[in-house]
Protein backbone atom coordinates (compact mmCIF):
# COMPACT_ATOMS: atom_id res chain seq x y z
CA UNK A 1 0.00 0.00 0.00
CA UNK A 2 2.89 2.35 0.77
CA UNK A 3 4.43 1.59 -2.62
CA UNK A 4 1.14 2.52 -4.29
CA UNK A 5 1.01 5.78 -2.36
CA UNK A 6 4.56 6.72 -3.32
CA UNK A 7 4.05 5.83 -6.98
CA UNK A 8 0.82 7.82 -7.12
CA UNK A 9 2.51 10.61 -5.22
CA UNK A 10 5.27 10.87 -7.80
CA UNK A 11 2.83 10.89 -10.70
CA UNK A 12 0.46 13.34 -9.01
CA UNK A 13 3.25 15.75 -8.07
CA UNK A 14 4.51 15.69 -11.62
CA UNK A 15 1.02 16.46 -12.95
CA UNK A 16 0.56 19.19 -10.33
CA UNK A 17 3.80 20.85 -11.37
CA UNK A 18 2.85 20.58 -15.05
CA UNK A 19 -0.43 22.33 -14.22
CA UNK A 20 1.38 25.09 -12.30
CA UNK A 21 0.00 23.98 -8.90
CA UNK A 22 2.13 24.20 -5.75
CA UNK A 23 2.92 20.56 -5.16
CA UNK A 24 4.57 20.95 -1.74
CA UNK A 25 1.26 21.01 0.15
CA UNK A 26 -0.06 18.16 -1.97
CA UNK A 27 3.16 16.23 -1.39
CA UNK A 28 2.86 16.77 2.39
CA UNK A 29 -0.72 15.51 2.37
CA UNK A 30 0.18 12.46 0.28
CA UNK A 31 3.14 11.71 2.56
CA UNK A 32 0.97 12.00 5.67
CA UNK A 33 -1.66 9.78 4.05
CA UNK A 34 1.01 7.20 3.19
CA UNK A 35 2.23 7.28 6.81
CA UNK A 36 -1.31 6.69 8.09
CA UNK A 37 -1.69 3.78 5.71
CA UNK A 38 1.61 2.36 6.97
CA UNK A 39 0.35 2.57 10.56
CA UNK A 40 -2.92 0.91 9.53
CA UNK A 41 -0.97 -1.89 7.84
CA UNK A 42 1.00 -2.49 11.04
CA UNK A 43 -2.29 -2.88 12.93
CA UNK A 44 -3.63 -5.22 10.26
CA UNK A 45 -0.51 -7.39 10.66
CA UNK A 46 -1.24 -7.59 14.40
CA UNK A 47 -4.79 -8.73 13.61
CA UNK A 48 -3.43 -11.37 11.25
CA UNK A 49 -1.13 -12.63 14.01
CA UNK A 50 -4.09 -12.86 16.43
CA UNK A 51 -6.07 -14.74 13.80
CA UNK A 52 -3.23 -17.18 13.10
CA UNK A 53 -2.71 -17.72 16.83
CA UNK A 54 -6.33 -18.82 17.14
CA UNK A 55 -6.65 -20.66 13.82
CA UNK A 56 -7.50 -24.00 15.44
CA UNK A 57 -10.25 -22.70 17.70
CA UNK A 58 -13.08 -23.80 15.40
CA UNK A 59 -11.95 -27.41 15.39
CA UNK A 60 -11.36 -27.32 19.16
CA UNK A 61 -14.88 -26.02 19.67
CA UNK A 62 -16.36 -28.68 17.39
CA UNK A 63 -14.40 -31.37 19.23
CA UNK A 64 -15.52 -29.99 22.58
CA UNK A 65 -19.15 -29.91 21.44
CA UNK A 66 -18.94 -33.44 19.99
CA UNK A 67 -17.50 -34.61 23.31
CA UNK A 68 -20.15 -32.58 25.18
CA UNK A 69 -17.32 -30.96 27.15
CA UNK A 70 -19.13 -27.89 28.45
CA UNK A 71 -16.15 -26.56 30.40
CA UNK A 72 -13.79 -26.77 27.41
CA UNK A 73 -16.30 -25.15 25.03
CA UNK A 74 -16.97 -22.29 27.44
CA UNK A 75 -13.24 -21.71 28.13
CA UNK A 76 -12.39 -21.55 24.42
CA UNK A 77 -15.39 -19.34 23.68
CA UNK A 78 -14.54 -16.96 26.51
CA UNK A 79 -10.95 -16.57 25.30
CA UNK A 80 -12.19 -16.00 21.75
CA UNK A 81 -14.47 -13.17 22.85
CA UNK A 82 -11.45 -11.34 24.25
CA UNK A 83 -9.25 -12.12 21.23
CA UNK A 84 -11.89 -10.92 18.79
CA UNK A 85 -12.46 -7.79 20.89
CA UNK A 86 -8.72 -7.03 20.68
CA UNK A 87 -8.70 -7.62 16.93
CA UNK A 88 -11.82 -5.50 16.48
CA UNK A 89 -10.24 -2.59 18.32
CA UNK A 90 -7.15 -2.79 16.12
CA UNK A 91 -9.35 -3.06 13.01
CA UNK A 92 -11.41 -0.02 13.97
CA UNK A 93 -8.22 1.98 14.49
CA UNK A 94 -6.88 0.84 11.11
CA UNK A 95 -10.15 1.77 9.37
CA UNK A 96 -10.10 5.19 11.03
CA UNK A 97 -6.55 5.81 9.79
CA UNK A 98 -7.40 4.73 6.25
CA UNK A 99 -10.49 6.96 6.28
CA UNK A 100 -8.39 9.90 7.54
CA UNK A 101 -5.87 9.27 4.75
CA UNK A 102 -8.70 9.12 2.21
CA UNK A 103 -10.07 12.48 3.40
CA UNK A 104 -6.75 14.19 2.69
CA UNK A 105 -5.78 15.96 -0.50
CA UNK A 106 -4.61 12.81 -2.28
CA UNK A 107 -4.66 11.45 -5.80
CA UNK A 108 -8.14 10.30 -6.92
CA UNK A 109 -6.93 6.77 -7.67
CA UNK A 110 -5.34 6.51 -4.24
CA UNK A 111 -8.52 7.87 -2.64
CA UNK A 112 -10.61 5.25 -4.49
CA UNK A 113 -8.19 2.54 -3.43
CA UNK A 114 -8.38 3.66 0.21
CA UNK A 115 -12.17 3.79 0.13
CA UNK A 116 -12.31 0.22 -1.18
CA UNK A 117 -9.81 -0.93 1.45
CA UNK A 118 -11.88 0.69 4.21
CA UNK A 119 -15.02 -0.96 2.83
CA UNK A 120 -13.27 -4.32 2.78
CA UNK A 121 -12.07 -3.89 6.37
CA UNK A 122 -15.58 -2.97 7.51
CA UNK A 123 -16.81 -6.21 5.90
CA UNK A 124 -14.12 -8.20 7.69
CA UNK A 125 -15.17 -6.53 10.96
CA UNK A 126 -18.79 -7.47 10.25
CA UNK A 127 -17.75 -11.09 9.68
CA UNK A 128 -15.78 -11.26 12.89
CA UNK A 129 -18.70 -9.76 14.77
CA UNK A 130 -20.59 -12.91 13.72
CA UNK A 131 -17.82 -14.98 15.26
CA UNK A 132 -17.79 -12.85 18.41
CA UNK A 133 -21.55 -13.28 18.81
CA UNK A 134 -21.11 -17.02 18.32
CA UNK A 135 -18.40 -17.14 20.97
CA UNK A 136 -20.63 -15.21 23.40
CA UNK A 137 -23.50 -17.60 22.70
CA UNK A 138 -21.30 -20.64 23.33
CA UNK A 139 -19.79 -19.12 26.44
CA UNK A 140 -23.11 -18.08 27.96
CA UNK A 141 -25.61 -20.65 26.72
CA UNK A 142 -23.92 -23.90 25.72
CA UNK A 143 -25.39 -26.72 27.83
CA UNK A 144 -24.89 -30.24 26.49
CA UNK A 145 -27.28 -31.67 29.10
CA UNK A 146 -30.21 -29.56 27.87
CA UNK A 147 -31.15 -31.00 24.47
CA UNK A 148 -33.27 -28.01 23.44
CA UNK A 149 -30.58 -25.51 24.41
CA UNK A 150 -27.83 -27.61 22.82
CA UNK A 151 -29.77 -27.94 19.55
CA UNK A 152 -30.43 -24.19 19.50
CA UNK A 153 -26.74 -23.40 20.03
CA UNK A 154 -25.67 -25.92 17.37
CA UNK A 155 -28.12 -24.42 14.87
CA UNK A 156 -26.87 -20.91 15.63
CA UNK A 157 -23.31 -22.17 15.28
CA UNK A 158 -24.04 -23.36 11.74
CA UNK A 159 -25.94 -20.20 10.82
CA UNK A 160 -23.29 -17.83 12.12
CA UNK A 161 -20.48 -19.76 10.44
CA UNK A 162 -22.36 -19.59 7.11
CA UNK A 163 -22.82 -15.83 7.60
CA UNK A 164 -19.14 -15.50 8.49
CA UNK A 165 -18.06 -17.29 5.31
CA UNK A 166 -20.44 -15.28 3.13
CA UNK A 167 -19.28 -11.93 4.54
CA UNK A 168 -15.60 -12.93 4.35
CA UNK A 169 -16.11 -13.74 0.67
CA UNK A 170 -17.67 -10.29 0.11
CA UNK A 171 -14.75 -8.65 1.94
CA UNK A 172 -12.25 -10.55 -0.20
CA UNK A 173 -14.03 -9.47 -3.38
CA UNK A 174 -13.88 -5.80 -2.36
CA UNK A 175 -10.23 -6.21 -1.40
CA UNK A 176 -9.50 -7.77 -4.80
CA UNK A 177 -11.19 -4.79 -6.51
CA UNK A 178 -8.95 -2.48 -4.47
CA UNK A 179 -5.85 -4.45 -5.45
CA UNK A 180 -6.86 -4.42 -9.11
CA UNK A 181 -7.33 -0.65 -8.93
CA UNK A 182 -3.89 -0.35 -7.32
CA UNK A 183 -2.26 -2.36 -10.11
CA UNK A 184 -4.05 -0.35 -12.81
CA UNK A 185 -3.06 2.90 -11.11
CA UNK A 186 0.57 1.84 -10.88
CA UNK A 187 0.55 0.88 -14.56
CA UNK A 188 -0.94 4.28 -15.42
CA UNK A 189 1.69 6.13 -13.39
CA UNK A 190 4.52 4.10 -14.97
CA UNK A 191 3.28 4.85 -18.47
CA UNK A 192 3.09 8.63 -17.87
Amino acid sequence: MILLALALLAGACSRAQDAGVDSSSFFDQMQEAANLVGEANAQLRQIKQLFQKNAGWLEELKTGMNNKDEKKVKEIANELVYQINDGTKLGEEAIEKIERASAMNVNDDFKSYLNLKAESLRKYAEAFEERRQLAILLRDRYDPKNAEQRDFVLEEFKRKEENFKRIIKEAQEVSERANTLAKESLSKVKSE
